[in-house]
């Protein structure tokens, strides 16, 4: 009862005995409780006691002339709910008590027994506090789930939590526009049961993984192909929910980039198509002319030996320079546009990468191609792979000092992999000596714009790049377009 004496206890007290009126007051307040006491014995006067809702306590006879507990009772429950009313009666029998009690009443005591009177008030006010402080924590939960749910509402993103059985438990509203489906279909339900494909899949093991681990996951980029083949791309985030320590679930953030990886792909094959425009240009404009000028030349050079063969040594060595030229305008030319459909695609591109590489570098670089056969590559993709090949094989032999890299491609199932070793002091050496980190990150790049993932390994001596690419995403199909817009 500490709690309870250290303020005022405001009660009413429905008596029309004053003698009993008395006892009662006496019996609350010989144990040191300070009351601030409304005795009323009238229907009217009760309600004016009820009005301000300033009330702690209801103690009430049962039988009132012209009045009664149990209208009491229910008035109390009209004007001041939640507060403790207990029935002080003496001619309160089983049955009636039974009944007050099923009406709602906290508890009853015989005016014959009002020793008891003190110990059910205190345990009446410390339950009627305990609920208070119970509904009071209530309310600022659903304030609180209200804010929540309000915030998740009105962001753009796909919101929704899992348990730790990866069923889903809140979605916003944005899921529910997505889907198509109301909120309380979504409940309970996992991802894969609502979109069947490999990408889920692959989500929702990611989702296990988190869980398992507690380490959260941000900006996973994962792309999605609708009924109608448009490609749609978005960015994941999974972090842990927690009850303390333990781990009860995932809060799960879906963000489409559609458009963002439709303008950087735009970018960048405007960049590609204008070095392939230079490169035809090369190729086909200033290496012809350079071509014809070395026939001329040729021409040139067999009636000077017949005419003024002093001069034969002379025109040899412009012939020479000038059959440099050609030879280093055909290497531009085949630097900006390295994959050419038309001559073997992408296999022959890395053929002559290797080779390429073994001359520069004067180390040994071979390429092997596996697997089934190549299907058709749409250029633009089959660059990109080229260029994660031709930036493993620099780093290799500039910064890694190997002596042998090996150039592999295959088709394993749905995807291609294309895998660049090599004998070197491997990557974590290299990257501790200071060298710079960018080639990796447009590697990383090229491998996400691909809808695939790129590994670098260190298996023992050396490192391995593997990049790992989904075919349907590297073949010129409509399945490679891209839809604008929201899901």
């Amino acid at each position: 009862m500490t709690q309870v004496r250290q303020q005022t206890l405001q009660v009413v007290l429905l008596e029309d005995d004053a003698s009993d009126a008395e006892l009662i007051k006496l019996e609350l307040e010989k144990n040191g409780l300070e009351i601030d006491w409304r005795h009323v014995c009238t229907e009217r006067a009760y309600r004016d006691a009820l009005a301000d809702g300033n009330v702690d306590l209801v103690l009430a006879d049962y039988t009132l002339p012209g009045f009664d507990g149990l209208a009491a009772l229910r008035i109390t429950q009209e004007l001041c709910p939640g507060v403790p009313f207990i029935f002080v009666s003496g001619s309160l029998g089983e049955e009636r008590a039974i009944e007050a009690l099923k009406s709602g009443a906290t508890d009853y005591v015989l005016k014959d027994r009002l020793q008891r009177l003190q110990t059910v008030v205190e345990r009446a006010l410390q339950e009627a506090r305990e609920r208070r402080e119970r509904r009071q924590a209530e309310e600022a939960l659903e304030a609180q789930r209200l804010l929540l749910s309000t915030v998740m509402d009105s962001l753009p993103e796909v919101i929704y939590t899992v348990d730790t059985d990866n069923r889903i438990t809140a979605v916003n509203r944005m899921m529910v526009e997505i889907t198509g489906m109301r909120r309380e279909d979504l409940l309970g339900k996992r991802i894969s049961e609502l979109w069947q494909d490999e990408t889920t899949l692959e989500v929702e093991a990611q989702a296990a993984a988190v869980m398992r681990t507690g380490r959260a996951v941000s900006s996973q980029e994962r792309h999605w192909i609708g009924a109608d083949g448009q490609v749609r791309w978005f960015n994941l985030t999974h972090a842990p929910l927690r009850d303390h320590d333990k781990i009860t679930g995932l809060v799960c953030a879906v963000q489409e980039i559609t458009d963002r990886k439709l303008l950087e792909q735009e970018i960048l094959e405007i960049s590609n198509r204008e070095q392939r425009r230079l490169g035809s240009d090369l190729h086909d404009g200033l290496g012809q002319e350079l071509t014809g000028l070395s026939l001329l030349l040729k021409g040139l050079e067999v009636q000077l030996s017949r005419e003024a063969p002093q001069y034969s040594s002379q025109v040899a060595k412009i012939s020479d320079l000038l059959a440099r030229a050609i030879q280093s305008t055909r290497s531009l030319a085949r630097g900006l546009a390295p994959v050419n459909l038309e001559r073997g695609g992408l296999p022959e591109a890395l053929k002559h990468l290797a080779a390429r590489c073994t001359d520069i570098y004067n180390l040994k670089c071979t390429f092997t191609m596996h697997g089934q056969k190549l299907p058709d590559l749409e250029e633009g993709a089959a660059t990109h792979v080229y260029r994660v090949a031709q930036e493993a094989t620099t780093n290799a032999a500039r910064y890694a000092r190997a002596q042998s890299i090996a150039i592999e491609l295959r088709t394993t199932g749905r995807n291609l992999q294309l895998s660049v070793t090599d004998d070197g002091i491997g990557l974590s050496a290299g990257l501790e000596r200071g060298h710079p980190g960018m080639g990796l990150k447009i590697m990383e790049y090229r491998a996400r714009t691909l809808g695939g993932h790129i590994a670098f390994e260190e298996p023992g001596r050396g490192t391995r790049v593997v990049l790992t690419a989904p075919l349907h995403m590297l073949r010129p199909s409509k399945g490679k377009r891209m839809a604008v817009g929201r899901a």
